[in-house]
């Protein structure tokens, strides 16, 4: 069994879990994409792994709304607020993997707590600001997607809670050294 995980290997496990994830293909399975990008920032770093990832995202998409039409609602300008939405939790995960203990469970936790909230309201702000769906204020807006939150941060603490898990009770499976930033 080998001792530590290849970066295109891990490469190909995060790719993986979006493409399983994002367009609900394999059932109840949810959303993996917060997790994904957090976990990526973390384990790949860079520019590009980033905009591969991203691209991946933005292609699945794009297959669902031919696939099911009625996608074709949340293809506005708006989507592009996905980039800073995914932009925070990559560089989250990049700041995490330049901390002390980084696959620490608790640290792990803690860090996804605030970043997957974070991420809410970033990807929030950037619908109600880019999105021409709807006309409301900005406070009846809040109030209208609080109820989102949390199933938006059960399914990204239910995916990094598993990458914790897996982590810490086979720490061989840790990336042998985590990527210069960048």
């Amino acid at each position: 069994m080998p001792t530590h995980i290849s970066r295109r290997s891990l490469t190909f496990a995060v790719a993986g879990l979006l493409l399983a994830t994002r367009f609900e293909h394999f059932g109840a399975l949810p959303d993996a994409s917060l997790a994904v990008f957090l976990i990526g920032g973390m384990l790949l770093g860079g520019a590009l792994p980033f905009a591969a990832l991203f691209a991946l995202a933005f292609a699945v998409d794009l297959a669902a709304v031919e696939v099911e039409s009625w996608r074709v609602y949340y293809m506005t300008p708006a989507y592009w607020g996905l980039l800073p939405t995914y932009g925070l939790l990559w560089l989250g995960g990049r700041s995490l993997a330049r901390s002390p203990h980084p696959f620490a469970p608790a640290r792990l936790m803690m860090a996804g707590v605030v970043l997957f909230a974070a991420a809410f309201v970033v990807s929030n702000l950037g619908w109600w600001a880019l999105s021409y769906r709807f006309d409301l204020p900005l406070a009846a807006f809040c109030l209208a997607v609080a109820g989102y939150f949390p199933s938006y941060l059960g399914s990204g603490m239910l995916y990094l809670g598993l990458f914790a898990l897996m982590v810490h009770v086979r720490p061989a499976w840790r990336v042998a050294s985590l990527p210069a930033a960048g």
